[in-house]
């Protein structure tokens, strides 16, 4: 069962995912800002093919979904004690 947080702040709820569940690959979609969808994969493969799919719904290239200033979708990879942002080519 996953722990629940309120950002005192911001009004924001956290969630905080037990260890187990730690994905290796995450793939974060923000629109205008705001998160808007949250993947996680166990390979590098299922997170490119999803980014491609993500960008594809946006109507642009893998290549550019980020470059419009607007859409931004990125993937994480978990490292040690956290997750890296990694780039669409690495």
């Amino acid at each position: 069962m996953s722990k629940t947080y309120i950002d005192k702040e911001t009004g924001w709820i956290i969630y905080e995912m037990p260890k187990p569940c730690d994905a290796k690959y995450l793939i974060v979609a923000a629109e205008g800002g705001k998160i808007v969808e949250i993947n996680y994969f166990g390979s590098f493969k299922d997170a490119k093919q999803v980014f491609d799919e993500i960008a594809n719904d946006h109507g642009c290239e893998p290549e550019t979904v980020n470059k419009s200033g607007y859409y931004d979708v990125s993937i994480w990879r978990w490292t040690e004690n956290r997750y890296e942002k990694i780039y669409y080519y690495e």
